[in-house]
């Protein structure tokens, strides 16, 4: 099974214009809960793991209050537990306790894959902003169904209407409710996002979905290249001279004039609109005044997006047709390390132009659906 995340614009289905919005303001106010909550998780998580490193307590006092001992005496509790406590005396009565639940598995779980590089000082400790998702399990999804007369899924979350608007669904977002209403695809835990800038609601949709079925050989491995000049290098054969000619077949996916040609464009009319707002009058805020510059900064994110979506699926596509079990992404950190000596060398292809980082997750999750191992060299 493999989990996939599609996020589809929701609205609160109600007539009544005032009741309405009583449970807009509700749904705002969850999530002002919840972005406190989880920083006092946060904080509680990283103050459980360095209590001894505390030097103004008494020693007394650290033995008391090290988590490690109230759970060896604590009956039925987890290190998990103590802050759902935490949560529990914070919230109940104020926001569903479904959703407080899910907060703080999801906070500790961040919290658990991040510890060590926070404790080496690779990655600073995780703060939540108002960005932050409401969680809820698949359960407190009720009512899920489809009108064929308005062309939309209705469903009730904590007795709150919401309605979808799929609009072009490119995505095929409907295909993929009504398989989970089939019982095909497994619905997991989700969450509801609120975009302030474009001041609309998003259902982060999570399901869990079979693996594809595909012939595979275990033997067969497809070597792939994530070029700083050039998107993709794929072959299934590779010899030790990584310039060398390869006697083995070699499959280019995309190149550098392809990839930023439309996104230089962009970049071109992001610094005109910075040159020409001094002239945007003024008087409205800052928001009004840089509303193109931001536009095209959403053009760039879409297109760059869209770009790794086509490339990775191109890989992924190439391993299943030669029938490879495994992607090997070869060299990635000699390549980077590259990559920044000619950007500090003054060399016109800038790192900021290519986005690797981002296309091998997106390979990932893609190899993942299909059975594919990933490896990285």
């Amino acid at each position: 099974m493999s989990l996939i995340t599609r996020k589809i614009q929701v609205f609160v289905y109600e007539e009544d214009k005032e009741l309405k919005k009583q449970l807009i303001h509700t749904i705002y106010d969850w999530r002002n809960q919840i972005r406190r909550a989880a920083n006092i998780v946060v904080s509680h998580k990283f103050t459980q793991e360095n209590i001894k490193d505390f030097v103004y307590l008494k020693d007394e006092i650290k033995e008391k209050f090290y988590v490690k001992n109230i759970l060896k005496e604590g009956k039925g509790m987890s290190e998990q537990n103590t802050t759902y406590h935490v949560l529990a005396d914070l919230l109940k009565g104020k926001i569903p306790s479904d959703i407080y639940s899910c907060l703080n598995q999801a906070v500790a779980k961040t919290f658990k894959e991040t510890k060590k590089d926070v404790l080496k000082g690779d990655t600073s400790l995780r703060s939540y902003k108002n960005d932050i998702p409401i969680p809820f399990s698949s359960y407190s999804i009720r009512n899920l169904h489809w009108d064929e007369k308005d062309k939309r899924f209705y469903f009730t979350l904590f007795g709150i209407p919401f309605a979808t608007a799929l609009g072009a669904d490119r995505s095929n977002n409907k295909v993929i409710i009504e398989r989970v209403l089939s019982g095909e695809y497994k619905l997991c835990q989700s969450s509801i996002q609120i975009d302030d800038r474009k001041k609309k609601m998003f259902l982060l949709l999570c399901v869990d979905i079979p693996q594809k079925e595909v012939k595979l050989n275990p033997d067969k491995k497809l070597f792939a290249f994530l070029g700083v000049f050039n998107p993709i290098v794929c072959t299934t054969e590779v010899t030790d001279d990584l310039d060398a000619k390869n006697p083995y077949k070699v499959w280019e996916i995309g190149t550098e004039e392809e990839f930023n040609h439309r996104r230089r464009q962009i970049q071109e009319a992001v610094k005109r609109c910075q040159i020409n707002s001094r002239y945007t009058e003024g008087g409205k805020g800052r928001k009004k005044k840089t509303k193109a510059i931001d536009n095209f900064h959403e053009k760039e994110k879409n297109y760059i997006d869209t770009k790794l979506h086509t490339y990775s699926r191109t890989l992924v596509d190439l391993a299943i047709k030669n029938e490879c079990s495994e992607i090997v992404l070869m060299k990635q950190k000699e390549r980077e390390r590259k990559a920044r000596d000619d950007n500090q060398n003054g060399k016109p292809f800038v790192l900021r132009n290519w986005s690797y980082y981002g296309l091998k997750d997106k390979i990932s999750y893609k190899a993942e659906m299909a059975g594919i191992k990933i490896t990285v060299e």
